[in-house]
């Protein structure tokens, strides 16, 4: 039994190596965390909390990866992983990701752009050169990226999460549910 427990973790480790393309700190933590995530879709938003809780336990031992899979139900996802993308580029990635789940329920109703421009202001970014990567094409080509890793992977839902390269198939509703599943999958 154990050998094919092996046997299945290495596959799918083998064949989800994209998952931990996006982070450095992946290879060096014990736990590796990448979830495909919506940043228009409530249920990735509610897990902001939980993955910050997370990471205050387990510190060091854990990465924790998002993937960009924006639905095409959700009018603004694009924009808003591209948005992630731009702040990215000059270095306040995890703040831009912070303030677009934060605001979500406002820019999901409209004038996404304008609010994500604002967030950029408030983060000291270049705001003219934020604009111009934040409807770039090489923004949307890495957006496409993960997507395409995703549909691969057939994660066909947001959030969707990867612990240490094997899916979890019911999505845990707190931190100590998922902690319990990490440690399963760990140990």
């Amino acid at each position: 039994m154990k050998r094919g427990l092996f046997l299945l973790t290495a596959f799918a480790l083998m064949f989800s190596a994209p998952l931990f393309a996006q982070s450095s700190a992946a290879g060096e933590a014990r736990i590796n965390i990448v979830k495909y995530s919506d940043y228009q879709c409530p249920a990735c938003k509610y897990y902001v909390p939980i993955e910050k809780q997370l990471k205050e336990e387990y510190g060091d031992e854990i990465s924790i990866t998002t993937k960009h899979f924006p639905l095409s139900m959700h009018e603004f996802a694009q924009v808003a992983a591209r948005a992630a993308e731009a702040a990215r580029v000059q270095g306040k990635y995890q703040e831009m990701h912070d303030m677009i789940f934060g605001g979500q329920e406002q820019w999901a109703r409209g004038n996404a752009e304008t609010m994500f421009l604002g967030y950029a202001r408030e983060l000291d970014l270049d705001v003219e050169k934020f604009r111009n990567d934040m409807n770039s094409a090489e923004m949307q080509r890495i957006v496409m990226a993960d997507k395409r890793e995703g549909l691969e992977l057939d994660v066909n839902s947001t959030p969707t999460f990867y612990v240490n390269g094997i899916k979890v198939e019911r999505n845990p509703r707190t931190a100590a549910e998922f902690k319990t599943i990490i440690e399963d999958i760990v140990n």
